[in-house]
């Protein structure tokens, strides 16, 4: 088992990870995604995204799918607010096509007039189907409240205001701008024996060539109140507080923080408001980093009688820990950690994101050894720290919607930590 990179002249990074099994799991992650969005071009990496496999300068989107599911192979993209990915997963011996359709669909993208128009009218449905999904919507709503008026609190299917505006310039110029090579990575996890990896995916990818440099995004987190009345049976929470980087030094302390706040069944919060209280049904906690800032907080679903104590009581639970950690808590989380990422290292799929959002995030390789080592140093003095850290100038930010949504706008969101 090896992990060898090389880095083209053009700027793409190539990850090989040879591993003994019968597939192989190869995709381009690219470091943009909406938050390198201007506000009239809401949604359109999405839209990019969804448009490069619908038909390129060799093969139209019916040929793209057969040609993968010819071989038994599948093939899929998503689009986040920082990565957008290109991915899919073949038998070894079906490697070369792989990285040849991936190669085809990155440079030879047409945008077909009319594919646009059908992909259009899917993504708005896309839209109203979030809409219709309250316990998506209320994080959406969190986190344009969180980073108000800033591209990486923008939806990322768009609206449909600026989905039903772009045209096939507008797809061709995002591309120019953010799909870069040196903004590109190229990485396969598997058995690629029969082939010489490399060698391969230079022939195909080498000739990419762009001299722009897309924008560095920064953000900046900002606390507040949102309300959303719905005639609901249940009413959708989401509170949380500034987080993060994702190259932070304490960032394993945060992840083992949520963990023992709301991460799993024997977690405080899922013990205390749903176990020893019944006031909910779901309830978690979650983190997230990215580039420039980070989330620390947590969802749940209740009665509309029951938010306010439900709040109430949570917050209980986050301000204990500033003075309380049990040492068990501390190894129960060390070992979700450690099993979570040892397990995904099993998966072909999983190492050949996990290898090239090192290099995106952070320009190199992380060693599974470095990781287990990381988990193993978090300590209740370093989570202590973090929490002196986050909590002691904590900005909250509270997301609600139901009945009654703004029933809570009496509280003082700004000392709901004190």
């Amino acid at each position: 088992m090896s992990v060898e990179f090389k880095t083209l002249d053009n700027g793409i990074t190539i990850i090989n990870d040879q591993i003994d099994v019968e597939s192989a799991s190869i995709g381009v992650w690219i470091g943009a995604g909406s938050s390198n969005e201007k506000e009239d071009e809401c949604g359109i990496a999405h839209m990019l995204e969804h448009m490069a496999f619908k038909g390129t300068k060799n093969r139209n989107a019916e040929k793209i799918a057969r040609e993968i599911e010819d071989v038994g192979g599948d093939i899929n993209a998503y689009t986040s607010k920082e990565v957008t990915a290109y991915f899919l997963k073949v038998l070894k011996e079906n490697a070369e096509l792989g990285v040849d359709i991936l190669s085809d669909i990155i440079k030879n993208s047409t945008f077909p007039k009319e594919e646009i128009e059908r992909e259009r009218g899917v993504i708005i449905s896309e839209i109203g189907q979030s809409y219709d999904t309250p316990d998506d919507r209320v994080f959406e709503n969190f986190t344009k409240t969180a980073f108000k008026n800033q591209p990486m609190g923008r939806p990322i299917l768009g609206t449909k205001r600026t989905v039903s505006g772009f045209e096939q310039s507008d797809l061709k110029l995002f591309l120019d701008s953010n799909y870069t090579p040196d903004n590109m990575v190229v990485s396969m996890s598997g058995n690629s024996n029969n082939i010489n990896f490399f060698k391969i995916v230079e022939e195909k990818f080498s000739e990419i060539k762009n001299d722009n440099n897309p924008k560095i995004v920064n953000s900046e987190w900002t606390s507040g109140f949102i309300a959303e009345e719905r005639d609901l049976e249940q009413t959708q929470l989401v509170f949380g507080i500034e987080g993060l980087k994702n190259i932070d030094i304490d960032r394993f302390s945060l992840r083992a923080l949520s963990i023992i706040l709301g991460g799993g069944m024997s977690s405080r919060l899922f013990q205390e408001i749903r176990e020893k209280r019944g006031l909910c049904y779901s309830i978690f906690s979650f983190t997230q980093m990215q580039n420039s800032s980070g989330i620390l907080g947590f969802y749940a679903g209740t009665s509309p009688n029951d938010v306010d104590q439900l709040l109430e009581a949570s917050l209980i639970e986050w301000k204990k820990i500033k003075k309380f950690i049990s040492s068990e808590e501390i190894d129960r989380a060390k070992s979700q950690m450690k099993s979570g990422f040892i397990m995904g290292q099993e998966s072909n799929s999983s190492r050949s994101e996990y290898f090239a959002k090192n290099m995106i995030n952070f320009g190199k390789l992380i060693t599974a050894n470095e990781v287990i080592e990381s988990i193993e140093n978090i300590s209740i003095d370093s989570i202590y720290d973090l929490c002196e850290k986050l909590f002691n100038s904590a900005k909250p930010v509270l997301s609600v919607i139901g009945p009654n949504a703004n029933s809570l706008k009496k509280l003082e969101i700004s000392k709901l930590l004190n």
